[in-house]
């Protein structure tokens, strides 16, 4: 039953073929007379699934598919239901299937919603996550973390984990208590929804970051049908419902058995923050479209401020605040009328929001754009660089390489990047105070970008137009393609808000989108080494955002150097290369001393969780069934996973433990799947709170000559009062110990928290380079670990533990300088 578990969840295999295996084996129990196990055998893979405890309880509301107004489960009673708002119907008759009746028991016609959304409520998910054990000191864990004042850990450094308050008007979060109020269990759950699938997944903020983003422990509460985007108002239909649930956790709270309770602990739940990316946030959060004049969600600067010097000086504008915004969200709710609402909504910027009905939500802080949309989709998006990088990915900084995802922007700006492109400028010419130079350059771009903005607005009216326009051949016009060219699947999706109407539009989303705009950055012509050196501040103050831990004064030299960087951005390209991006990143620091370290609320996750429902085929499907099918595989996978992880914990010569050994790693190449990123969540955070662990396969073999002589002079060193010998030569005293070469292997070692794999029995060479403390006054050295031996000693009691490793060599001098705008001056680059 677990083989076609898996082989549906992992390879696909429909419901129908698992069955017909199930069957078969159930023929061969009885043919090799194993009939006792015959009745322990389920004959579908949906027992299977539900004897295993795979298969989730999940809810399908009937939805309105002209409004998307939502209505609860008990309107399926009513076949003939109308939506109340616009007077659709609400269910449609079943089409019939090829061989069958079309009518179900009683001569009844089936009936199904011409629109569904899957939703499981948060109460019971928090019921699953507070049964397992240990689940309730790790949600309390947080209060025995040493707080240093003017250090951000986690989100408990943060001022919003301080400020919010419980229904009693008293901190939710007890800082001043050893313990929560009343024997209450409190769980802070932040949403981080994606608005290209309307996903609405939470994570528990009360969890440290090792166990925040583990598969079992992440909340998918709802997904919103396609296959069209909802409008503003349409999606907060959705949020409704999050929101009357969040009220009643807040307010009353909800009596759970958990592990150490099984009678019932009273579990109360606050919402600590929403983290997405700009559309997300802007329609959640109650305001304008993000394309809108006023852009931002933090202040009222306008769209022909946003490259002026005040758009990255502090309090340059005036600042939004959440009593201002929730006045103007009721006026817009107040409005009677459609024109009424989109007037006021273009004036404004502001639309309502079903967030406001929570007493203790700041709209204004606590909806917080995703830095992974905005430092890395957002500003990193739009450099230049040299072709010359190498494959970080492969074609990078040409037009055919592609665009970058944001993981990838992650590398190069804070790793490839800094170490790369000084480099790569070598023989740039220097600043001269080449003001012709600059003032060329910046009209160049500005004329560049107003010819693309052309030629896209071209390519559309052609479109438009079709055949039979113009004189097509004359003498006077060049002949052009007639071809409709079909939109991309981007332009299907985008439905722009009512409230765009009038307002000003971003155009410069696919400026630099040309494949066949030739490169001009890899012969350096353009480039001076002022480019560098503004790239490289860049890079520091995001190494400092992304740091695990971050002082205030490391938050405040991070903030200059990223306004440094815009302000420059802004005199080496021209006003024409500034996008609201650059605005919004000047409000990082202020999410920092709200949130704590960025890790710890980035949305990776989530977009992956989105990369995979987008590659769900469809098959024809529609009326919510494709996104209710990953609902139900996204708990089904996260579950297996769980499952297969507790079967390693059996004895490796267990039959079950080599059963889940084997479905692992023939799984361990699957991009791109829920069961693969269910491991891979697994995989990064599981090491956290281990001091020392061994990788669970190893080989016992013989050792590298180079390996098994370093080891005889290490044991001689070690023990100088033993006399050792290779098993090559005869010993000159009959007291010697000839050292046997044969050791056991390790894939990796895991040493607090830090998992180090063996080059030797490892595909990625980066995961197994380490920091070495080399001495007892703490000098460290970088090197890359070639093999992990334990080696048992003969005729000596125990055995020993080491790794042989490869040291690398410092880098020169000139790798430094972009160490120069960090705090920490010690740092060295090296290299092999």
């Amino acid at each position: 039953m677990l083989l076609v578990a898996w082989l549906h969840l992992t390879a696909h295999l429909p419901f129908r073929f698992c069955d017909v295996i199930l069957t078969v084996v159930g023929y061969i129990l009885a043919e090799t007379g194993q009939n006792s196990l015959v009745p322990y055998l389920r004959g579908t893979l949906t027992s299977s699934m539900s004897l295993l405890r795979l298969e989730p309880s999940i809810r399908t509301y009937p939805t309105c598919p002209s409004c998307l107004e939502v209505y609860p489960e008990s309107v399926k009673a009513d076949m003939n239901a109308r939506c109340a708002v616009c007077g659709h119907p609400l269910f449609k008759v079943e089409e019939t299937p090829p061989g069958r009746t079309g009518r179900r028991r009683g001569g009844r016609p089936g009936y199904k919603p011409y629109l569904r959304t899957p939703a499981k409520s948060l109460t019971e998910q928090l019921a699953d996550l507070v049964r397992e054990p240990g689940m309730e000191e790790a949600l309390v864990s947080w209060r025995k973390r040493v707080r240093l004042p003017g250090t951000l850990n986690d989100f408990f450094d943060g001022a919003i984990s301080r400020e919010l308050l419980g229904p009693d008007g008293k901190p939710f979060f007890r800082h001043d208590l050893d313990e929560d109020p009343d024997g209450e269990l409190r769980i802070g759950v932040a949403l981080g929804p994606a608005v290209w699938s309307s996903q609405k997944p939470w994570a528990c903020f009360v969890l440290t970051s090792n166990n925040r983003y583990r598969a079992g422990n992440l909340l998918l509460s709802m997904i919103i049908p396609g296959p069209k985007e909802s409008d503003p108002d349409q999606t907060q239909r959705f949020v409704r419902i999050l929101v009357n649930e969040l009220i009643r956790l807040w307010r009353d709270g909800v009596v759970l058995p958990t592990y150490t309770c099984p009678n019932g602990r009273r579990i109360r739940v606050i919402l600590v923050g929403v983290f997405c990316d700009k559309p997300a946030a802007h329609k959640l959060g109650g305001f304008g479209s993000h394309a809108h004049t006023f852009f931002c969600t933090r202040d009222w600067i306008s769209q022909g401020q946003k490259a002026t010097k005040e758009a990255f000086i502090p309090n340059g504008f005036r600042a939004r605040t959440d009593k201002h915004h929730r006045l103007l969200m009721e006026e817009y709710r107040q409005a009677t009328t459609k024109s009424a609402r989109e007037e006021h909504a273009s004036m404004y910027a502001t639309r309502w929001s079903e967030l406001a009905r929570l007493p203790y939500f700041d709209m204004c802080r606590m909806v917080v754009v995703d830095p992974m949309h905005n430092l890395f989709l957002g500003m990193l998006l739009y450099l230049t660089l040299p072709s010359r990088l190498g494959r970080l990915p492969r074609l990078i900084g040409e037009p055919a390489g592609g665009s970058l995802t944001a993981d990838q922007w992650l590398i190069l700006a804070t790793v490839v990047g800094p170490l790369a492109l000084p480099e790569l400028w070598e023989g740039i010419p220097a600043d001269t105070n080449d003001n012709d130079f600059l003032r060329e350059r910046v009209e160049t771009i500005r004329r560049r970008i107003i010819q693309r903005k052309t030629m896209r607005k071209g390519k559309g009216a052609s479109g438009a137009t079709g055949r039979g326009q113009g004189a097509p051949g004359s003498a006077t016009e060049p002949r052009r393609s007639t071809r409709v060219r079909k939109p991309t699947e981007k332009a299907k999706e985008l439905v722009l808000d009512d409230d765009d109407a009038g307002a000003y539009l971003d155009e410069d989303d696919e400026v630099w989108d040309d494949e066949n705009e030739d490169n001009e950055a890899s012969d350096g012509s353009h480039l001076r080494a002022r480019d560098l050196t503004t790239f490289l501040k860049l890079c520091a103050a995001l190494r400092l955002f992304l740091s695990d831990t971050i002082t205030d004064e490391q938050l405040e030299q991070a903030d200059r150097l990223l306004r440094e960087y815009c302000q420059e951005i802004v005199e080496l390209y021209g006003e024409d290369v500034i996008r609201p991006n650059h605005h919004y990143a000047t409000h990082t620091a202020e999410f920092v001393r709200d949130y704590g370290p960025l890790r710890g609320y980035w949305t990776f996750i989530f977009e992956r969780l989105n990369k995979i429902l987008k590659s769900f085929r469809t098959n024809n499907h529609e009326g919510g069934e494709i996104e209710t099918t990953f609902f139900r595989e996204f708990y089904r996978a996260a579950r297996l996973h769980g499952m297969l992880t507790e079967g390693l914990k059996y004895p490796s010569d267990s039959v079950f433990h080599q059963t889940c050994r084997l479905m692992q790693d023939v799984t361990a190449n699957g991009r791109g799947t829920l069961q693969q990123l269910a491991e891979d969540l697994e995989d990064m955070y599981i090491d956290d709170n281990v001091l020392l662990s061994f990788s669970p396969r190893s080989s016992r073999e013989s050792m590298d000559q180079q390996v098994y002589y370093a080891l005889l002079a290490y044991m001689q060193t070690r023990y100088p009062l033993q006399s050792f010998r290779s098993d090559l030569s005869l010993g000159q005293s009959p007291e010697s110990t000839m050292l046997v070469n044969m050791a056991t292997v390790f894939d990796y070692v895991v040493i607090a928290g830090y998992r180090y794999y063996a080059a030797s029995r490892s595909a990625h060479m980066a995961n197994c380079l380490a920091l070495i403390r080399v001495s007892e006054a703490g000098r460290t050295w970088v090197g890359r670990i070639e093999h992990i031996i334990r080696y048992e000693r003969p005729s000596m009691q125990g055995h020993e533990m080491f790794a042989y490793v490869r040291w690398l060599r410092p880098a020169p001098d000139g790798w430094r300088s972009w160490l120069a705008y960090t705090l920490d001056h010690s740092r060295t680059a090296w290299r092999s």
